[in-house]
């Protein structure tokens, strides 16, 4: 059999490949390396945007029991609630800070009051994200309106004027069935019961808040001063005064007469010497205040962290009038005399720049 001669009919298929001349100058190794990392910064890509925070979520509002409603101005002493609306995907590891020197606190509603007039700042963070809310607070001025009765708000019963060292009872005769004393410092713990008694070891003012069956928006406050400890009253009765002994001739051998002794030097604790130090920052004292702790020695040695050190008086006047410094931690270090010779303080690292 004879072969089978092509048709002049016949065409020639030719394959069409696009980027053929491209690609056939290069690795495909090199093509598939470029394509999966295109991949990959693709993927990672789409996470960064699907985990970023909306900062757009939440906003703070602000009552209290005189000034129900949104507003921002209140009065010293006034128990402020703060709030954080329009959580929406918001933690509860948020915190406030209130921007008079005070700690931070923890939580979606908090309660904090101002002791002194001005303008504060209240910072809602969490995260990245950061909120902030002007607060005004006016000096509280004295209301003849008679006072609530106690069927509407509990009354706390006791002296608003106290002497440090002494015992004193504060109560509250209503007809509730659950109390909730408490004082507006640090570390302060809950009290139950009608009556509650405190002791002052140290002047200054004070805030004893009261709650009572749980009830949040009823809750009342009671400024307390503590004034110094009065010192005891001379006895009235006269008594002639003896007349003066004639003076003995020295025993050579009784020894020397003892040598009279030194004044005592005032006892002070670490949170007392810290609390002085934000009344530094506030510009309510100055480091002359601190002259009877350090035996009159301004220039004792601070060391800040572990790490740098400073005269005393001269940390005073760095710190003065910086509101954002946030003391931590102070630990005193005493002479067999009881003079502070050395103060170690920790403070917050991300103020380092006031310095």
């Amino acid at each position: 059999m004879t072969p089978r001669k092509s048709s002049t009919n016949e065409r020639k298929v030719n394959t069409y490949r696009p980027f053929s001349k491209i690609t056939s100058h290069i690795d495909p190794m090199v093509l598939y390396t470029f394509l999966s990392l295109l991949a990959i910064s693709i993927v990672i890509l789409a996470f960064q945007i699907s985990g970023r925070e909306d900062c757009s979520l939440a906003s703070i509002h602000l009552s209290s029991q005189q000034h129900a409603g949104k507003r921002t101005s209140f009065t010293t002493g006034e128990v402020i609630t703060f709030k954080a609306e329009n959580a929406g995907k918001i933690r509860s590891d948020i915190s406030w800070d209130f921007g008079d020197s005070t700690e931070q606190a923890q939580g979606l509603q908090v309660y904090h009051a101002f002791n002194k007039a001005g303008n504060y700042t209240i910072t809602l963070l969490k995260g990245k994200c950061s909120w902030h809310q002007e607060v005004i607070i006016l000096n509280a001025v004295p209301d003849n309106t008679p006072p609530a009765t106690s069927d509407l708000f509990p009354v706390i019963e006791g002296p608003s004027e106290v002497l440090a060292g002494r015992a004193v009872t504060y109560s509250n005769n209503s007809s509730a069935s659950k109390w909730q004393w408490r004082l507006l410092q640090r570390g302060a713990e809950t009290h139950s019961g009608k009556t509650v008694s405190y002791t002052f070891a140290t002047p200054g003012e004070r805030i004893l808040t009261l709650i009572v069956d749980g009830d949040t928006s009823k809750m009342v406050t009671k400024h307390i001063q503590v004034f110094p400890a009065q010192a005891a009253r001379r006895n009235d009765h006269f008594e002639p005064m003896p007349f003066p002994e004639p003076e003995k001739p020295a025993d050579p051998a009784a020894g020397a007469q003892p040598v009279p002794e030194k004044p005592k030097t005032p006892t002070i604790s670490d949170d007392e010497f810290k609390y002085m130090l934000t009344q530094v920052i506030d510009k309510q004292k100055n480091a002359g205040d601190f002259s009877p702790f350090l035996c009159e020695n301004l220039n004792a040695r601070v060391l800040l962290n572990d790490k740098d050190t400073d005269s005393f008086s001269h940390f005073c006047s760095r710190i003065r009038g910086k509101k954002r410094f946030k003391i931590e931690l102070v630990n005193l270090i005493k002479d067999q005399n009881g003079c502070v010779k050395e103060i170690r303080i920790r403070y917050d690292k991300k103020f380092l720049g006031i310095f």
